[in-house]
């Protein structure tokens, strides 16, 4: 037969598990980190890495209060790449040498996840009758399944208080966790309210995450009821669970509303199938912040780029077809994590191959979905305050497509994952240069300049019409 557990019992045992030990790495362990992770990441395996990292003072969220010993979650924030840093620097060798860094950049990357792997495999577990135990609270346990096509609500623990600085890009402010029945659950949208003391003008936008921190749909700003509608469907398995984070982009001068602390609160999960659980679901009461200075980042087209519209051959290969170059600040040194390119011509995915991005002169693979190429660079690359990086993708024409056209587009400025390495904050990203408002291998603008609003796509790609070749004679 099979058993459906309550979030109350997966919660219940969860915490008895991580009471066995005192050691937070025995409990841990044996466990296997096998995705990267960034700030904005919610999942188990956040949970797991702060519970290790906390069985180390040198390397602890927190001592005390939220992040510390029995108070992790599984949200990846400010204070969880802090401890990361820390944790990289103190294994440098194995975390940050071998990509030739030398302070640790708060990303768990292959590198990193290796060392935890590699530690928490020779961590002594000991044979506490654990099997026992959860045998015990098993069995004192209704397995009633759950009711057919339902999504139940849960509240999962909430971001930790941070500031929200200008210019600050994916603050975490609300989590909620969502459950399907027997039944897989499409979630078309979800109603987010702002409330408490704080003012609709110091959000720029506000946006839901999956938890790998991957945006799930368009960012949009309040309506005159402070409310926003954000996400496009998305399907939750049947028996599954996933958990969303609310997160804010903020305005680039917040002088009118600094000390103010609002708060995001979810109040309506727009589905067709029935919704169990309490709403609304209020996240945390984050404080704005209008002097401290965090980083910021510019683009402009890159020497790579084609720059106007071309004609190449099928069995080209190596073709670059958009490019971007983007540049720190003065503020703080940035770190590079990913980027979302957009294929817009009428070519499909199966008429171009292998391809990259290139970055800072390396290549990194892309993974596909439909007609979206995503790169994740590992190790994150890390932009010094005032220096640039060229970032641009290429890749192969296959003979399938001749007469179409190529077109990697950016969707949008956050399609490029770069934070401060100070504060840890996502990072504004404005163009300043190369901007209209329409055309290609140009920054979109509402009014063509680079003070007008980001539009979309954010960065226009130049089209490429894929020939196949002429034939001036024939020999025999």
């Amino acid at each position: 037969m099979k058993h459906y557990f309550s979030t109350a019992l997966f919660f219940s045992l969860t915490f008895l598990l991580l009471s066995i030990s005192a050691d937070a790495s025995v409990s841990v362990c044996p466990f296997a980190w096998t995705k990267n992770i960034k700030i904005g990441s919610v999942s188990d395996d956040v949970l797991k890495l702060q519970q290790f990292l906390n069985a180390s003072s040198d390397t602890a969220i927190a001592l005390s209060g939220l992040g510390s010993v029995g108070n992790e979650s599984p949200i990846y924030g400010p204070r969880t790449a802090k401890a990361v840093a820390k944790f990289q620097e103190k294994y440098a060798a194995d975390t940050l040498a071998p990509a030739s860094l030398s302070r640790g950049s708060g990303f768990v990357g292959t590198l990193t996840r290796a060392k935890l792997n590699a530690l928490c495999a020779a961590a002594i577990v000991s044979p506490v009758s654990v099997q026992t135990e959860v045998k015990a609270v098993e069995s004192a346990t209704t397995t009633a399944p759950v009711a057919e096509d339902v999504l139940t609500i849960t509240r999962p623990d909430q971001p930790a208080p941070t500031l929200a600085p200008a210019g600050a890009g994916s603050v975490p402010f609300t989590s909620i966790t969502l459950t399907a029945g027997s039944k897989d659950v499409t979630v078309n949208s979800m109603t987010i309210e702002r409330g408490g003391f704080g003012a609709d003008g110091a959000f720029d936008s506000v946006a839901i995450q999956d938890a790998d921190g991957n945006q799930i749909g368009e960012e949009r700003g309040f309506r005159s009821n402070h409310k926003v509608d954000v996400g496009e469907p998305f399907v939750i398995p049947a028996g599954t669970s996933k958990t969303i984070t609310v997160a804010a982009n903020m305005v680039s001068d917040l002088s009118s509303f600094n000390g103010q602390m609002p708060v995001l609160q979810v109040v309506a999960v727009n589905t067709s199938t029935r919704v169990v659980g309490t709403l609304p679901v209020k996240g945390t009461a984050h404080t704005v912040n209008s002097t401290l200075v965090i980083g910021g980042a510019t683009v402009v087209l890159s020497q790579f780029d084609p720059s106007v519209a071309s004609t190449r051959y099928i069995n080209d290969t190596s073709v670059r077809f958009s490019g971007i170059r983007l540049t720190a600040n003065s503020k703080e040194d940035l770190t590079l994590f990913s980027i979302i390119w957009d294929q817009a011509g009428s070519a499909g995915v199966s008429d171009v191959a292998n391809i990259v991005t290139v970055a800072d002169g390396k290549s990194y693979p892309t993974t596909v979905s439909k007609k979206t190429f995503t790169s994740t660079f590992d190790p994150p690359i890390v932009v010094r305050k005032g220096y640039s990086v060229d970032v641009y993708v290429q890749g192969d024409l296959k003979p399938s497509a001749v007469n179409r056209t190529v077109e990697f587009n950016i969707r949008k400025s956050g399609n490029i994952a770069i934070s401060g390495n100070s504060y840890n904050y996502y990072v504004l990203i404005l163009p300043n240069n190369n901007t209209a408002t329409s055309g290609h291998s140009v920054f979109i603008t509402s009014d063509g300049t680079t003070n007008g609003n980001e539009g979309r796509p954010f960065f226009s790609g130049s089209i490429m019409t894929v020939s196949g070749g002429t034939f001036t004679s024939i020999g025999k």
